[in-house]
């Protein structure tokens, strides 16, 4: 017989009322007004439709004066590789010594040095030894060695310009590598605070360049520079061009650089850059032409609106403000 359940015992048992039941939705009646249902969605169509008559806009040519010009992509891989390569160089220069014809080189490149920067040597002179010693380690195959030694140089040199309070007298070492660099910074704007704004990576293609040129070795291809410090090298000549008096030589300069960077970076949009350059110089027609250039090449370009842009500013012959610049793919 079942026992009853006495008024204080709990129950397990869900009430009656313990889930509540669905609510009906309310549908639309299929009998309805039609245009209704014809409706349904419409805001995101006007915001596809939108967005359709905006990218159109955009992509049609507009007049704008030349503003900008184009500066190498910094490519990380390529200098982290060249600081490791570098590395090994001093870190084995350091380990097993160099041989004398390549330590005669590096004294000679350390006498030049000082004599640019007024030590009172011929420095005609020290071009001619530097070279004949450069021709005896080459006989004596030391290829290898003389790479350590640039290796070695150059981190020096890094170092002595980080060490350099610029507005104070540079020391011998600074002198000795980079020879008159301290008062072409400063007169080239390449010091912020008491400080070079080259990075180091800046710094050492920097170096690596002007050794190249003393020792006469820019051409052999055993000492040829990659083509990401070639683009580090004449990225910060676009960005911090030499000065050389009037501001209009800024775009001259930078006209200079970017030839000679599309003679070596055969990516690099030349007729761009040559275009927005002779636009800010006010040699319009030239401008047009160069623009042109670039519009006309196949296969489409990146560029190719702002190209399209700047040449119907140049058509009407107003000349362009001062530029700046934009990183090239």
């Amino acid at each position: 017989m079942e026992r009853s359940k006495t008024v204080n015992e709990t129950s397990l048992e869900l009430p009656d009322d313990a889930v509540k039941e669905p609510k009906t939705l309310h549908k639309i009646s299929p009998s309805g007004p039609r245009f209704a249902r014809l409706l349904e969605g419409w805001e995101l169509g006007a915001i596809t439709v939108g967005m359709v008559l905006a990218t159109a806009l955009l992509a049609v040519p507009r007049a704008a004066a030349p503003g900008l010009f184009p500066v190498p992509l910094l490519d990380v891989a390529d200098a982290s590789a060249a600081r490791e390569r570098s590395a090994r160089l001093v870190e084995r220069a350091e380990r097993e010594g160099l041989p004398f014809e390549t330590r005669a080189v590096g004294d000679a490149v350390r006498r030049f040095g000082l004599a640019v920067s007024g030590d009172g040597e011929d420095g005609e002179h020290l071009k001619r030894l530097l070279a004949e010693r450069v021709h005896l380690a080459l006989a004596a195959g030391q290829h290898e060695e003389l790479a350590r030694l640039r290796a070695v140089q150059s981190r020096l040199f890094v170092r002595a310009v980080r060490a350099h309070r610029f507005g104070g007298r540079p020391d011998d070492e600074l002198r000795a590598l980079g020879g008159d660099f301290a008062e072409r910074a400063r007169s080239n704007a390449w010091v912020a605070g008491d400080g070079c704004l080259a990075s180091d990576d800046e710094l050492a293609v920097l170096f690596e360049r002007r050794w190249l040129e003393l020792t006469r070795l820019r051409d052999d291809p055993r000492f040829k520079p990659t083509l990401g410090e070639v683009r580090r090298y004449y990225r910060f000549l676009l960005l911090h061009p030499e000065r050389h008096g009037r501001s209009g030589d800024l775009a001259r300069t930078r006209l200079r650089y970017v030839e000679a960077l599309a003679r070596l970076d055969t990516e690099y949009p030349l007729a761009l850059a040559r275009g927005s350059l002779l636009a800010e110089l006010g040699m319009m027609p030239e401008s047009a032409r160069a623009l042109g250039e670039h519009l006309a090449q196949p296969g489409g370009s990146t560029w190719n609106l702002r190209a399209r842009n700047y040449l119907l500013y140049v058509a009407r012959g107003q000349p362009a403000g001062d530029l700046a610049p934009f990183e090239a793919p």
